[in-house]
């Protein structure tokens, strides 16, 4: 009966946790959320802050008989999908929130949640959240707060007899006066038949020595160290080690060696921002899946030798000279390479060695000037920032999926018929007048041309042409108005996606002024688009976080059909004029002028609602 009230505190503070993850971190595997976003909620008058969970009651003006909550308790519990979600989807949601005090916070979700809590065996402790939500104190009691607090629920979760499934520790004030604390917490941990760790220590000026009893576990299936560090003596015993991240961590070879011969069920290995290696030699593991090597500095040679290696991730700088090889790797499928020192030959050199190559991401490499990419595996290309690249000729009939950003259009397709969902995004190297484009803009404008003249036969495809404050939505690809902009961002929209899919990841971050649809005569879409916009109530209910994050359909005042014939005095950087000398033949353009509350405002409106309800 109280699920409304008690979800939307739980929702707040769940929502102050979150954290952008990094995509180094980021597991690729992902649980459907659909369930909780479908779950009901029960309409009623704001309650009041007091309330008794064990007798039911909220204060004295909501006195209800016994039989009348028993009734609407069942009838909420009927309809509550979230209570009625698996056990391990909620131990998986639970594993997301920040610290362990946010998933205690949970419990008062309903009866099942309230169980599955007191079994969770995810611990998170972070020292800055939970020193935060204390006040201010001096840093002595600071330090206190936190080193009880994680005795205090290390010590409730064992009288429990429970293992423990992973241990999160977040250390931003670490000194050597914490240094025990920690040891004895791990090794507790340990002792419980800990598998998985991972341990923040922020970096000052001394990094936390890590205690043996970590390399002896014979538990332990996942390590993610940042900010400690590993002794080249120390002896590793890890029988069912799988995924290893290091980052920020001194490492050497002989670390890796021992790493390695020691642990033969690595499955995916990461070093990022680590120091010490200067070569970063691999191999024996059967079962590695995946490697990422992201800035390490003073790394000046990587060899891989791993039969069944899927996925390589390489970041350096461009004043960074690091010798790459993979050829042993032949079942890789997925590349990242950020590598500024790699040349076309060198790149032309690596992948003839990954013959079924899936997907390539090529970001920053600007020594590459004129490539040739050709493969009937490659389903996903990425293209970023080769700022120096001139020619990249692309034989992919398979490819699905291409995302290009740049200053201009160095890439031509031979076949991209397979192609249905793609982003290019144009950006000026110096400011040009509106209408004006130079002899080289020229050039690649009629290359972007002849790409969407091919792919104006394949069935369904959107295309979405965003210059500045304006944006046209093309039903189809058979008549394309292209504005004369180098600074225009393109993205072909597959058949699957929906119009109110289509509005909200368009809407959502970007505010324009003119929407145009380009469609034929007798097609309802423009009509769709405009109910779409204006139905979205006056006070949509879609979002119910006071954030500035909420959806577009909060932030939109006004939609009114534009005039084109009667607009051209108005402030519109010459989108309105270049509208009206591009006249479509078989096709019709329908624009809305579109008016916007300024997040800035809308964000301060939510904030004091909230602070007098």
């Amino acid at each position: 009966m109280l699920r409304r009230a008690l979800q939307k505190g739980s929702r707040k503070k769940m929502r102050t946790g979150e954290k952008k993850k990094d995509s180094i971190y980021e597991d690729e595997r992902t649980i459907p959320m659909d369930l909780v976003s479908q779950t009901p909620t029960v309409c009623g008058k704001r309650m009041r802050r007091g309330f008794n969970t064990i007798d039911k009651t909220i204060g004295q003006r909501r006195k209800l008989s016994e039989e009348h909550l028993d009734k609407l308790d069942r009838r909420v519990e009927s309809r509550d999908l979230i209570t009625q979600l698996p056990e391990y989807i909620i131990h998986h949601i639970l594993s997301f929130l920040d610290d362990t005090k946010d998933a205690a916070r949970t419990s008062i979700l309903s009866r099942k949640w309230r169980q599955i809590w007191t079994s969770f065996s995810v611990l998170i402790f972070d020292q800055h959240k939970i020193q935060q939500q204390e006040g201010r104190q001096d840093i002595r009691n600071m330090k206190k707060v936190f080193t009880d607090f994680v005795d205090n629920s290390l010590k409730s979760h064992l009288e429990r007899k429970l293992s423990i499934q992973k241990l999160v520790l977040h250390i931003t004030r670490y000194d050597l006066e914490l240094a025990p604390h920690m040891e004895q917490w791990i090794n507790i941990s340990i002792e419980n038949n800990m598998k998985e760790l991972d341990l923040h220590v922020v970096k000052k000026s001394k990094r936390y020595k890590l205690p043996p009893t970590i390399f002896a576990s014979k538990t332990i299936t996942g390590l993610r160290l940042h900010g400690c560090m590993l002794k080249s003596h120390c002896n590793i015993k890890l029988p069912k080690l799988q995924k290893l991240y290091l980052r920020k961590v001194f490492v050497d070879q002989q670390i890796i060696d021992n790493l390695i011969s020691s642990c033969p069920l690595i499955e995916d290995l990461r070093f990022i921002h680590c120091t010490g290696l200067k070569v970063l030699r691999v191999s024996g593991l059967l079962k590695l899946d995946r490697v990422e090597v992201h800035h390490c500095h003073g790394l000046e040679e990587i060899e891989v030798k791993a039969p069944n290696l899927q996925t390589f991730w390489y970041c350096g700088k461009e004043s960074m000279h690091c010798k790459i090889d993979l050829v042993a790797c032949v079942s890789l499928k997925r590349l990242t390479l950020e590598d500024g020192d790699m040349t076309d030959e060198m790149f032309q050199d690596r992948l003839a060695n990954f013959p079924f190559l899936e997907k390539l991401d090529l970001s920053k490499c600007n020594k590459l000037k004129n490539i040739t990419i050709s493969s009937i595996w490659l389903r996903r290309f990425v293209l970023r920032g080769c700022k120096n690249l001139v020619e990249a000729d692309i034989d992919a009939p398979n490819l699905f999926s291409f995302e290009f950003k740049g200053d201009k259009m160095p890439f031509s397709f031979s076949n991209p018929l397979s192609l249905k969902e793609a982003k290019f995004s144009f950006e000026p190297v110096h400011i040009r007048s509106y209408n004006h484009l130079g002899g080289e803009d020229a050039l690649w404008f009629a290359r972007l041309r002849k790409l969407l003249e091919k792919l104006k036969h394949s069935n369904g495809l959107k295309l979405v042409v965003r210059s500045r404050k304006n944006v046209i939505i093309h039903e189809n690809l058979e008549e394309i108005l292209l504005p004369p902009q180098s600074d225009l961002k393109l993205e072909i929209i597959k058949p699957s996606i929906g119009l109110e899919d289509l509005l909200d990841n368009l809407l959502r971050t970007w505010h324009p002024e003119i929407l145009s649809v380009v469609s034929s005569p007798c097609s309802e879409f423009p009509k769709l688009v405009h109910e779409k916009m204006m139905h979205r109530g006056e006070n949509p209910n879609c979002c119910t976080y006071n954030t500035r994050n909420k959806c577009w359909r909060h932030f939109l005042k006004g939609v009114k059909i534009e005039n084109i014939e009667a607009a051209a005095g108005k402030r519109t950087f010459g989108w309105i004029p270049w509208l009206k000398s591009s006249p479509t033949v078989l096709h019709q353009t329908t624009s809305y002028r579109l008016s916007w509350e300024s997040v800035e405002r809308m964000v301060g409106k939510w904030r004091m609602m909230r602070l007098y309800a």
